[in-house]
């Protein structure tokens, strides 16, 4: 049974309506800062990880962060070429260049579920390679020709990896100039490939279409691909091995690493104009994860929005159609890939950022907004109310901004069966400076959990170790997991088992810990579980 102090704390009913603000914090790299930033609801900086010049960054379920750092390279806009883990601490635990004379890293990156990272890169060819691919020479010039390429990378050590998938844009284009070429084709009759000499601008970097947002989807296993320069997002299949990636049939789908589908600009495939574009130099392609509003649909930063008109951007929402197979098709109507409309677009005047930004769907039904241009991290609800706002002291660009939906990590997520020591990062908001926290485990499981006085439910089965935890708390054993949060509604607790309390019949039992927030006598938050494994 729980504590007493702990049961009493929460007789009271909740009677506060749920906030209008989604609860997280906000995770942002300013460009050109010396620190990646989190930001709490109040507007205050609760967290940061040392290091100059980050570009987009991600955050792992163990408070770690894994970002692209910007190297020396060819210097064309987005450039990174260093990748870079550190822990919740600030400490680096893996930092590589994928900058080479064959590829170069750049604008966005991926955690995939399997704990590689998706990268965007560029491979550093020269214009003599485009023309020997059917790109107009009247078109090119300069020492470089960058087409666009995805690698998957899986981390071997803390300054090494392997590229374990690859995707390349130059096996899979088609064109019109140069009948000679085997790739020779009406790029009309070709929507599934890219025209390599589309769109008809003259280079002097070699930066064709200008990659810059990437998001993937591990429930079909597909990627998405932003191409700013032509002003459309690419699909395509991850279950290809890298051979068929760079061929026209394998995978799940069949179609090796042919685009599946393609929306934005129908005349980058030849079946429209330029009145016909649905997106204009966007950036953050994102799907909207299962348990979402929207869940499954598709959304954009659309920087350059309306037609004609200056200073106009929009988060877009779409659905992309598909077949009885969930296979993205072509409308036999329109003769191009659908939509035809968005499903969902939020605009306002004076709404615009020219290049970089973001949008994320919050799991409230709000969405996240990164202003990119002006350094304003913004929240608004479904009716465009804005719900929170924050402005990047200096008004830095910063490329995008993630929600952080957590309040507790842990720095480690196991504990040898002879002892150790897991410490836990409380990191909650501003808001709830001097409110009371425990932080609570079971090794039981997870549900049904329990049922505070006032209906917050705690996920965690009581057992010895909540009712230990609840009722003896700020031991040898269990080091501050009880008391007040600091002025920045944050706190550090561990768990320090001697040697000799857990036996070997426990390998691989799993402890599930959370913490439990409590404001004027009334329990008001849960945090996310963190799980904690006995292993040898």
């Amino acid at each position: 049974m729980l504590s007493s102090r702990l049961a009493g704390s929460a007789l009271l009913a909740l009677t506060a309506s749920v906030a209008a603000q989604a609860p997280g914090l906000r995770l942002f790299a300013p460009l050109g800062a010396a620190e990646t930033q989190l930001v709490d609801g109040q507007g205050t900086v609760v967290h940061t990880w040392p290091g100059v010049d980050a570009v987009s960054v991600y955050m792992r379920p163990d408070g770690s962060i894994v970002r692209g750092m910007v190297a020396p390279g060819v210097g064309i806009p987005g450039t990174t070429g260093q990748l870079q883990e550190l822990d919740i601490d600030g400490n680096v635990t893996w930092d590589v260049l994928i900058s080479n004379t064959q590829r170069l890293m750049h604008h966005d990156i991926e955690i995939m579920p399997n704990g590689n990272i998706l990268v965007i890169a560029v491979d550093l060819q020269t214009p003599a390679d485009a023309i020997a691919e059917g790109r107009d020479p009247s078109t090119i010039s300069g020492p470089f020709w960058l087409p666009e390429s995805l690698l998957e990378i899986e981390k071997t050590g803390p300054t090494s990896y392997n590229v374990v998938w690859e995707w390349h844009a130059i096996d899979h284009v088609v064109q019109e100039f140069d009948n000679t070429k085997p790739n020779y084709g009406v790029v009309s009759n070709h929507p599934e490939l890219v025209d390599i000499n589309y769109p008809p601008e003259f280079l002097t970097t070699g930066d064709w279409t200008h990659g810059n947002g990437i998001d993937y989807d591990p429930i079909h296993d597909w990627i998405l691909f932003s191409q700013r320069s032509s002003s459309e997002v690419w699909l395509i299949d991850h279950s290809t091995t890298t051979a068929e990636a760079a061929g026209h049939t394998g995978g799940a789908r069949g179609k090796g690493g042919d685009l599946l589908w393609r929306w934005g600009n129908s005349e980058a495939y030849g079946r429209g104009g330029p009145n016909d574009m649905t997106l204009r130099h966007q950036h953050d392609p994102r799907f909207i994860p299962p348990g979402y509003p929207g869940a499954g649909n598709i959304t954009f930063f659309d920087n350059d929005y309306i037609l004609g008109a200056s200073n106009q951007s929009a988060i877009v929402e779409i659905t992309m159609p598909l077949d009885v197979n969930g296979m993205p098709f072509i409308d036999p109507i329109t003769n191009r890939f659908g939509p035809d409309t968005p499903v969902w677009t939020y605009t306002a005047p004076g709404f615009y950022s020219a290049f970089v930004s973001s949008g994320e769907r919050l799991q409230n039904g709000n969405t996240l907004i990164c202003a990119g241009q002006t350094g304003v991290l913004f929240e608004i609800d479904p009716s465009g109310q804005t719900m929170w706002s924050y402005s990047v002291p200096g008004a830095p660009f910063v490329f995008q901004a993630q929600n952080v939906d957590r309040r507790l990590w842990a720095t480690g997520d196991a504990m040898s069966v002879a002892g150790g020591r897991v410490e836990f990062v409380h990191l909650v908001d501003t808001e709830r400076d001097g409110d009371l926290y425990f932080l609570l485990g079971s090794l039981t499981g997870t549900a049904p959990g329990f049922v505070m006085p006032g209906g917050l439910l705690v996920p965690l089965n009581i057992d010895i170790l909540t009712t230990l935890m609840a009722t003896s708390p700020n031991n040898s054993v269990f080091d501050n997991t009880n008391g007040l949060l600091d002025a920045t509604g944050s706190v550090r607790s561990a768990v320090d088992v001697p040697n000799g309390v857990l036996d070997t019949w426990m390998i691989g039992l799993e402890m599930n810990f959370a913490h439990v927030i409590i404001s004027g006598g009334v329990a008001v938050e849960v945090s996310n579980l963190v799980t904690v494994t006995i292993a040898m």
